[in-house]
């Protein structure tokens, strides 16, 4: 089954629309918001699933697409929740170039500013700890064949300097990073990348959403103790 297929079976089943987990009351668990593209969408099934009982996960159904659209929809998404922790990302939908003018969708400049207002909005609406998760790699030969004769390219050197330019905003910030990138292109044979990205060269296999529930929910696990301790 392809990639594409699997994502659109795990809609169809509902698995996408905002999830409360757990046993207790949702009253007494913290409230996590999930918002990012379409590879947020596939490993939010694995995060419920590991959150059980420890967590209330939001995610909303809507592809987040790029920082213009996801700070578009701050006040539907996020600040209605109030809620605990708020786990973002953006930056595939960003970083689309177009062929004919060499521009991407969402500049490298208007990229940061969007980061910065996206946090800063956050900050000031909610009491959430803010959380970053980095865009995860592109294999470029896979993703230019799934894509011909598009007006735009999804590469993989476009995604390393939009994380590099997110990473230091979310430095300046004290924001703390799920490094997503890292968890994929770190990963070892037979879980290696290639293994790990489906035929598009940007969506996951199985595995690879597996892996990243596994790494998303690990890492809010560790803010969810932050947040018992304070």
């Amino acid at each position: 089954m392809s990639t594409a297929r699997w994502m659109l079976g795990l809609l169809a089943m509902g698995l996408f629309a905002p999830v409360v987990n757990g046993d207790e009351p949702a009253a007494k668990l913290p409230k996590v918001v999930l918002i990012g593209d379409s590879i947020r969408l596939s490993y939010t099934p694995e995060v419920v699933r590991q959150l059980k009982g420890k967590a209330v996960i939001v995610s909303p159904s809507a592809n987040g697409q790029d920082s213009n659209n996801l700070l578009k929809h701050l006040a539907e998404w996020v600040i209605r929740e109030q809620p605990d922790v708020v786990h973002f990302n953006c930056g595939i939908h960003d970083t689309k170039k177009f062929t004919k003018t060499g521009t991407f969708q969402v500049s490298p400049e208007d990229y940061e500013k969007n980061l910065r207002a996206i946090v800063q909005r956050i900050r000031k609406e909610t009491s959430a700890t803010v959380c970053f998760a980095t865009s995860t790699p592109i294999l470029d030969d896979r993703a230019a064949a799934a894509r011909a004769g598009r007006d735009y390219q999804l590469l993989g050197n476009s995604i390393e300097q939009y994380n590099a330019i997110a990473i230091q905003v979310m430095s300046e910030l004290n924001v703390p990073v799920d490094d997503l990138h890292s968890a994929v292109t770190t990963s070892r044979p037979p879980l290696a990348v290639e293994a790990l990205l489906g035929s598009d060269g940007v969506h996951f296999t199985a595995a690879g959403v597996e892996l990243l529930g596994q790494q998303v929910a690990g890492f809010l696990q560790e803010q969810l103790v932050t947040l018992d301790r304070d």
